[in-house]
């Protein structure tokens, strides 16, 4: 701890010889003996103990002195009679720690100024220690008005999209904030180098905004990614020889180094500050954040504006939602056929939908995230393709396509193939009676034999496929399709009882999962066991010995959830999307000797398609398939209707 220095102010020689000698070796002495040296002195010395022996004549001028420039000091009073209480009073004001009586007890004055050397030495201390607290706060007060405007610019420059007005506030409040002369910004495109924006620069310079610059320094920072400080006569990118310059990089993550953030001072040679550094550096990073938003934004308005035209351009129905069916985006055509107005924008679908098939798309439910597709039709009798595609976090989006020109011509083409079909069974089934009567005429041989059951078996193929073809027409054109209320668990029965024989010859364990509640629905009775019969048989023909088959049927809410298991064969991954195709086999060695017309699992897909429902597969190669359909459940008007016929 340092020693205050002590100064005595005496008029009498005598006392200020006395008190030298009572002064403890380590404190530095300074005698004073006029009003006028005290009032030059007192200013000079930190925190110094003072010892006053006045006179009469002097006290007043003394004590002003003291008051008006030395209050930093700690006073012992020298007197030879008490003081009186106006003087008292004084003395108290200015810092008194001690009273010596004159003439003095030696003993008793070196203990009385040294208790008073040690109060000032800890008054000193108490002074510095709240001086500089007193500076700190300061300077915490400092930055935290400066983490303030940061802050304020922060929101000010992230608030805009606009690159000249952002980089214009963040060049105004770098100088303001810094108290530079000037200050710009210097960007890269490429390997090049552009002054972009100034404050506070001459005419002539400004004039050169997006041009080429040259600034080796500028350069450096860019490539090192690090700030420069320097205080020495030095050119930069306006031509211009500075005194004093602060670059900091602007640094986008990702993106790496954009520009520079530069202030300097042309004629004072007051260099930058740490502290400085710091806070242009803050505003070098809100800089590249809001250059990063401006560049992204504009890329987003670019998209939009394609998306937009897109939309606008297509042919298509096209229909944008979020997540919640919200709508949001729609094509022209949309908003042709649909009666979508503006402010249709962000209500649900179906609020601003009317068409139910559209509607019930939308609120299908679709866990697997797959493609949706349906056939909507709308009022004016023509009919729709629709598929409605997840979007990752985003949404959904839904396109339709006018088919109705393609549905007139399938008809067509079911027309004639149901025509042909039939036209062809009466000239087969005559060639199949005169080939079984054929051993009636006269006895054949073992080879003619063989012959005749080939052809009864290709006649066989041949006619179970024009039945299978004149189903999928009657199906398609709607014929044979009355709808009414059932309950499938009797249908699903049947079923299974009418494929237990083949089950049991083919060697093969059956379970069952069926709700034991009645599961009602609206369809066709007679064609739900043609789909029934087509996925039980087919488990049971793709099967192996020693195999299962499992069917179960449950509720989920308000639909119908029915599967067909095995663990044969299954089916490769890429052959899954064409099962439901005409004509279409998976070919493989171990299927050679399976017979099928490759039109059951279509009848299927129809049928249910025309039950408003969805069939989908999960299989997986010498593990086995599950083919399962998903039908909307019925409920009964009236109590009585659990007595109808199924």
């Amino acid at each position: 701890m340092t020693v205050p220095s002590v100064l005595i102010f005496s008029e009498d020689a005598t006392v200020t010889q006395a008190l030298l000698g009572l002064m403890p070796p380590e404190a530095t002495v300074l005698p004073l003996t006029d009003v006028a040296t005290l009032r030059e002195t007192l200013p000079a010395h930190e925190n110094p103990l003072l010892v006053l022996y006045l006179t009469a004549q002097s006290e007043t001028a003394v004590l002003t002195t003291v008051r008006e420039h030395g209050r930093h000091a700690t006073l012992v009073w020298v007197a030879s009679s008490a003081p009186s209480t106006a003087q008292l009073n004084a003395l108290l004001e200015n810092n008194l720690q001690a009273l010596l009586d004159y003439p003095f007890q030696e003993q008793t004055a070196r203990e009385i100024l040294a208790t008073a050397l040690t109060r000032a030495q800890r008054h000193a201390s108490r002074q510095r220690l709240r001086e500089h607290l007193t500076e700190t706060n300061q300077k915490l007060n400092q930055r935290l008005q400066e983490i303030n405007a940061i802050y304020v610019i922060g929101k000010s420059v992230t608030s805009s999209f606009d690159v000249d007005e952002i980089l214009e506030r963040i060049v105004n409040a770098s100088v303001n904030l810094t108290q530079a002369e000037e200050g710009f910004i210097l960007l890269t495109e490429g390997e090049k180098l552009y002054l972009r924006v100034a404050k506070n620069m001459q005419e002539d310079i400004a004039k050169r905004f997006c041009t080429e610059a040259s600034d080796p320094i500028a350069r450096q920072v860019i490539h090192s990614g690090k700030p420069t400080m320097l205080q020495r006569s030095t050119k930069i990118a306006t031509g211009y020889v500075v005194r004093a310059l602060l670059y900091v990089p602007i640094q986008a993550p990702g993106r790496g180094t954009l520009g520079v953030l530069a202030v300097v001072n042309l004629v004072h040679d007051q260099g930058f500050t740490e502290g400085h550094l710091f806070t242009l550096s803050a505003i070098a990073d809100f800089a590249a954040i809001a250059l990063e938003n401006a560049r992204l934004f504009s890329l987003m308005e670019a998209e939009r504006s394609r998306l937009s035209a897109i939309l606008e351009q297509a042919a298509e129905v096209i229909l944008v939602t979020d997540t919640e069916n919200h709508l949001w985006l729609w094509s022209h055509s949309a908003a042709a056929e649909l009666g979508l107005m503006p402010e249709a924008r962000g209500q649900k679908v179906e609020t601003c939908i009317q068409n139910a098939y559209i509607r019930e798309l939308f609120t299908r439910r679709n866990e697997e995230h797959a493609v949706l597709r349906a056939e909507i039709d709308m009022e004016d009798g023509r009919v729709f393709n629709a598929q409605l595609s997840p979007i990752n976090h985003i949404g959904r989006v839904a396109v339709m396509q006018d088919i109705t020109h393609l549905k007139e011509l399938d008809r067509l083409k079911s027309e004639f193939v149901s025509t042909v079909s039939h036209d062809l069974r009466t000239p087969l089934t005559t060639i199949q009676g005169y080939i079984e009567l054929l051993d009636r005429v006269g006895p054949l041989t073992a080879m003619q034999k063989d012959f005749i059951n080939k052809a009864l078996h290709s006649l066989s193929h041949i006619t179970a496929l024009i039945s299978d073809l004149l189903d999928i027409g009657r199906i398609e054109a709607g014929y044979d399709l009355e709808m009414c209320p059932f309950r499938i668990n009797e249908i699903i029965h049947q079923a299974i009882e009418a494929h237990m024989i083949q089950i049991e010859q083919a060697r093969l364990s059956f379970f069952t999962e069926i709700a034991d509640e009645p599961l009602w629905i609206m369809g066709n009775a007679q064609r739900m066991r043609q789909v029934l019969d087509n996925l039980i048989s087919n488990a049971i023909k793709y099967n192996r010995v020693g195999g299962y088959v499992k069917v179960s049927a449950r509720r989920d809410e308000e639909h119908l959830i029915v599967s067909v298991e095995d663990n044969g064969l299954g089916i490769p991954l890429k052959e899954q999307p064409k099962i439901f195709d005409r004509f279409y086999r998976v070919q493989r060695p171990e299927t050679d000797d399976i017979r099928g017309t490759g039109l059951g699992l279509s009848i299927v897909k129809s049928v249910i398609e025309k039950h408003k429902g969805r069939i989908w597969v999960r299989s997986y190669p010498g593990k086995g398939s599950t083919f399962a359909f998903v039908l909307s459940l019925y409920t009964p008007p009236t109590p009585e209707a659990e007595g109808g016929p199924w």
